[in-house]
């Protein structure tokens, strides 16, 4: 018998539900062709293997103290089984982006590949201002893009690789991307359901809803779904 999993949000085509991707996604039933954009946590908190086992540490607003993300002190390992377990419930997914840094970039492109997505892209996020860093200063963000070979036919670009915009400013989540970096990602994704399973403060389906399409959201921590309902409320979208 399928079981019903209850919504944490539902309203005007947009769906959050509050859980682990790794189950959850076994019980949704997902209407249509899905596109995937989300921002796992790539534990790229050290050089070395030990260096991510203290997790990556933001900042949510220039007053909150440092925050540390959660489930972020994977190994490199643990990140490749993390996300290929999520990624197995990807098969009628056409597109998929997944956000990563140049530590992880090997080992995420790996996951598309394996899940059977073929890797057409890189998309680069540049911030502008330069970030902490040695011996050169972080100025910019990685986006893997992947397709089925079956999405490949008339497809229109409509953006270039490189995106110039500023941070976000963590006012919602301490590793929170900006709304008009994730807008413009998801408006060159072909139609179909928008799918985040990492979805953290909600960005993804803000953006899809200012972009009239149908999304579902996944998040672990309760206070995250709160304020990604909270966000999806306003009749101004943040």
């Amino acid at each position: 018998m399928e079981q019903v999993v209850k919504p944490y949000y539902e309203h005007g085509g947009i769906t959050i539900y509050r859980g682990d991707s790794r189950e959850l996604l076994v019980d949704l039933a997902i209407a249509g062709p899905e596109v995937w954009l989300t921002d796992p946590p790539y534990s790229s908190g050290g050089f070395q293997e030990a260096g991510r086992l203290s997790g990556s540490i933001g900042k949510m607003g220039e007053l909150s103290k440092d925050d540390r993300i959660p489930a972020d002190t994977l190994s490199t390992r643990g990140y490749m089984n993390l996300m290929r377990e999520v990624l197995r419930h990807s098969r009628s997914v056409l597109e998929i982006g997944v956000f990563t840094d140049w530590r992880m970039w090997v080992n995420t492109a790996d996951a598309l590949e394996y899940a059977g997505f073929a890797l057409r892209a890189m998309v680069v996020w540049s911030k502008g201002n330069n970030g902490i860093g040695r011996p050169w200063r972080n100025q910019h963000e990685l986006l893997a893009f992947g397709m089925r070979l079956s999405a490949e036919k008339d497809r229109i670009a409509k953006h270039g690789n490189v995106i110039d915009c500023g941070r976000s400013g963590n006012q919602w989540h301490p590793t929170e991307k900006p709304l008009e970096l994730v807008t413009k990602i998801l408006d060159n994704m072909i139609p179909g359901v928008v799918v985040d399973p990492f979805m953290g403060s909600g960005t993804t389906l803000v953006a899809a809803k200012a972009l009239g399409r149908k999304a579902i959201g996944i998040e672990i921590e309760e206070r995250y779904c709160e304020i990604a309902a909270q966000r999806l409320s306003q009749e101004v979208l943040l």
